[in-house]
């Protein structure tokens, strides 16, 4: 009987042991959620193991890149556990930063544009009152926007007028005494890239401002290089940080930089009212940058936004005159809205497209077709704009879609089987690439045959756009607009000017029952893994023919973009006037 009492108590001890042990961080930190070493283990394993198992690319990047993913995340989580624990809340703080920009790094390595990794709980925004833009043409990073608000009260506290000099345009040539060259590479291995050409985009933005690899010091200094005179201007920036509107940000950083001596934005959220004759709630930062929107002296047409009565511009079209000829301009800035909005009224995308088209069309107009800033959207969008300016009797190779034969994937496609639904999802192919998924898994092959689409045609309402076409890319044209280049490129419908698009070759396929999400078991981080590939199509295949079995790999577009055919390097000029450079070589072209 005691022998048996004895092991009752050992099991309750062991139990309660066992609970606290599974709670042991609920308690950890006082000013906020301290994660340790065995939770951020924890947190990395579950990263894995998904990884692992939903990421499309998982053995395309080992073959294409180098980039082993077993290797990476099992060196990490080694490297985790000798990463002592801290005590303290500002060392806590930093602690958790550090481990946010740790697990940013490991899922960038994988160059992919379309997969990286945030907290769940967004990070709050540094800000210095400027930000930057790379130019590739000179190599150099210049000064692109002002955040007026921020800059008046920088030059209020610090009661000096040389920040009062800096003028867009002008050059950054160091930060904290880091020439911006190295710090950009400093930044590169943090960016979320399937190209070096947009990685080189994103460091530049984020020397001045960002929500990663957040400073110690409250200030940046900074060396600036005035465009006008050459002057070199010494200034150092105070750092505001975001947090205090609608969105609610990280605790544990947020009260790392107050701590820190770093200002709040809510600060400056205020403006003086005539009308009131009091300061009044305004939460803008009175931005200044440099003029945007359609080219210089470009006659507008329509402007297609995203909402109704504001949005961003997603079907922007004008009319170009140059030495008494007219050109047609169409900005295709997205595709990832279904409706679209012009004085009141709206539009489905599509129509918003064909309309445009179709007026160039009955005016005899050769086109520019300016994708460059198109950060995708949906998949299917691409042939349809394909096949609106498709010229008359032509058909067009269409793109190629592969599948992972990834549990996941498989549950997604036996639902919708099932279920029968959706035998053609967004001008996709669906019951052929279901076909080369099973026919795949069947022969424990780790990658489904590559299907290409049927063919492209003219649209019927179209009819047959004949004019000549030249497309403007950039390493900006992501996913969908990675797509239309791929199309663009293969039909040769259009010239194509610039240096490259930006090379995914992955997406997302899910509905309500299936998503892409993640997230770890303490809700940390979150992300979108992606799950289905896309690639270039062949021109001598013909439609329903079956590929290779390994075309899967060798169509895939992931870092390997679309290059341009005529290489145009974006100026600094092209930002300071209305892209001319771009609209001048377009019209070149077309006159060939």
């Amino acid at each position: 009987m005691n022998t048996i009492k004895y092991v009752l108590i050992l099991t309750i001890l062991n139990i309660s042991f066992n609970i606290q042990a599974i709670n042991k961080t609920a308690f950890s930190g006082k000013e906020f959620w301290y994660i340790d070493q065995a939770d951020r283990v924890e947190i990395l394993t579950d990263l894995y193991k998904q990884t692992k198992a939903e990421y499309a690319l998982w053995e395309i990047k080992k073959k294409r890149i180098g980039v082993d993913g077993d290797k990476l995340f099992k060196e990490a989580i080694e490297a985790e556990k000798t990463i002592a624990d801290v005590d303290g809340a500002i060392a806590q703080a930093r602690s958790n930063m550090n481990f946010y920009d740790r697990t940013k790094k490991i899922i960038a390595t994988f160059q992919d544009t379309h997969f990286g990794l945030n907290t769940h709980i967004p990070a709050p925004w540094i800000v210095s009152g400027f930000n930057t833009k790379y130019i590739p043409a000179s190599d150099k990073v210049v000064i692109a926007q002002m955040y007026e608000k921020v800059i008046q009260k920088t030059v209020l506290e610090s009661r000096s007028g040389v920040i009062e000099q800096v003028e867009l345009g002008d050059e950054l040539l160091s930060v904290d005494g880091v020439p911006v060259k190295e710090a950009m590479k400093n930044l590169m291995p943090y960016m979320d890239a399937s190209s070096v050409g947009f990685a080189k985009s994103q460091a530049g933005r984020f020397l001045l401002e960002r929500y990663f690899l957040f400073p110690s010091r409250p200030f940046f200094d900074a060396e600036i290089k005035s465009a006008k005179n050459g002057s070199i201007y010494k200034v150092r920036l105070p750092l505001y940080f975001s947090g205090d509107t609608s969105v609610i940000r990280k605790k544990d950083i947020s009260y790392y930089l107050e701590q820190k001596g770093f200002l709040k934005l809510k600060e400056l959220r205020f403006t003086f009212s005539d009308k009131e004759r009091k300061f009044v709630k305004n939460t803008s930062l009175k931005v200044k940058g440099f003029d945007s929107g359609l080219p210089k002296g470009a006659i507008e047409l329509e402007n297609w936004t995203s909402a109704n009565g504001g949005g961003s511009p997603i079907v922007h079209s004008a009319l170009i005159l140059k030495n008494t000829k007219a050109y047609a301009y169409l900005a295709v800035n997205s595709f990832s809205v279904s409706t679209v909005y012009n004085n009141g009224q709206s539009k489905s995308f599509l129509d918003a497209l064909r309309q445009n088209i179709k007026y160039f069309k009955d005016q005899g107009l050769d086109l520019i077709l300016d994708i460059r800033n198109n950060g995708g959207g949906n998949g299917g969008y691409p042939a349809q704009l394909l096949s609106m300016l498709t010229q008359e009797n032509e058909t067009y190779p269409n793109a190629t879609w592969a599948t992972a034969t990834t549990r996941y994937m498989r549950q997604l496609i036996e639902y919708y089987g099932v279920r029968e639904l959706f035998k053609d999802i967004n001008g996709m192919d669906w019951e052929r690439q279901s076909d080369a998924f099973f026919e795949a898994a069947y022969n424990e092959r780790p990658y489904s045959r590559a299907v290409q689409n049927e063919d492209i045609k003219a649209d019927e309402e179209v009819g047959g756009y004949n004019g000549k076409i030249v497309a403007l890319i950039s390493p900006n044209c992501i996913s969908a607009c990675d797509i239309t280049s791929i199309l663009l490129k293969g039909s040769k419908r259009a010239k194509l000017i610039g240096t490259h698009a930006n090379g995914t070759g992955a997406g997302y396929r899910s509905n309500d029952e299936y998503n892409t999400q993640f997230k770890d078991r303490f809700h940390v981080f979150s992300t979108q893994i992606p799950n289905m590939l896309f690639g270039y199509g062949q021109s001598e295949v013909s439609y329903k023919q079956d590929l290779g079995l390994d075309s899967a790999y060798e169509l895939n577009s992931e870092n390997v973009p679309v290059k341009a055919d005529i290489e145009y390097v974006e100026t600094l000029e092209d930002s300071k006037n209305y892209m001319s450079g771009w609209i001048s070589k377009a019209i070149e072209v077309l006159n060939q």
